[in-house]
C-alpha cells in the first residue's frame, strides 16, 4: 500500500512540475490539443437528456502574448431519456414520447488566453454544431471555458451551449408537448497538448 501511495504522490509531483517557462514555449510554439469531458445537462436539455460526454481537437497558434488561436472539431452526444409519457388533464388521453439520443459535430474557432502566471487560461469556442444523430437540429455553438494548465495536462470547466433546439410530439394528437430550444451542458474535462 505504501509503494502504492508513493508512485500516486510521484506521478501528481511529476505532471504538477511543469514550470511557466515550460508552459510559455508550448504557447509561442502551437500545437494540438486533444480534450475529452462529461457533462451534466440543464435547462431544457436536462428534460429530455441525463448525461453528455464529448471529445474536440483543435490546433492552436499564439496570435499575440498570451492568447492562442486555431480551429476546433469536436464530438458531442447528449443520452437521452427514454421514454417519457403523461395523461392530458379531464380528456383522459395518455401521451408518450421518447427522447433519443442526439449526438453534434461542434465546427469551431477556438481562443484562449493565458493570465500572467500561464497557468490559468479562459476560453471561448465559436462555430455551428451539425446534428449527426437524433431528433436535433443544427445551431450556433458557444462554449466559454476556463482551465488550469498543468503542462501537458490541462483540466477544464466549460458551459457547452448548442442553439439547435428538439420538439416531441405526441403519438395521440401529433401536437408538440416538449419543445426544447437548445442543449446546454456543464462539463468537466481534461486536455493533453502536444
Amino acid at each position: 500500500m505504501k509503494k502504492v501511495i508513493l508512485f500516486a504522490a510521484f506521478a501528481v509531483f511529476a505532471v504538477t512540475n511543469s514550470s511557466a517557462q515550460d508552459i510559455e514555449e508550448k504557447i509561442k510554439g502551437g500545437g494540438f490539443y486533444v480534450g475529452a469531458n462529461i457533462g451534466l445537462p440543464l435547462s431544457t436539455a436536462s428534460d429530455v437528456s441525463s448525461f453528455n460526454f464529448g471529445f474536440d481537437v483543435a490546433y492552436l497558434f499564439e496570435l499575440i502574448e498570451n492568447l492562442e488561436v486555431g480551429p476546433l472539431l469536436g464530438f458531442t452526444h447528449f443520452v437521452g431519456d427514454g421514454d417519457y409519457g403523461y395523461y392530458a388533464g379531464n380528456s383522459g388521453n395518455y401521451f408518450v414520447a421518447t427522447y433519443d439520443d442526439a449526438s453534434f459535430l461542434p465546427i469551431a474557432a477556438s481562443a484562449r488566453y493565458y493570465f500572467a502566471d500561464h497557468r490559468f487560461f479562459g476560453g471561448l469556442d465559436l462555430g455551428v454544431a451539425v446534428n449527426v444523430a437524433g431528433d436535433a437540429k443544427t445551431g450556433f455553438y458557444a462554449r466559454p471555458k476556463f482551465g488550469f494548465d498543468l503542462g501537458t495536462i490541462a483540466l477544464i470547466a466549460s458551459f457547452q451551449s448548442i442553439s439547435g433546439g428538439v420538439d416531441y410530439g405526441d403519438t395521440y394528437s401529433g401536437g408538440t408537448y416538449v419543445s426544447g430550444s437548445g442543449f446546454n451542458s456543464f462539463n468537466f474535462g481534461v486536455e493533453f497538448g502536444f
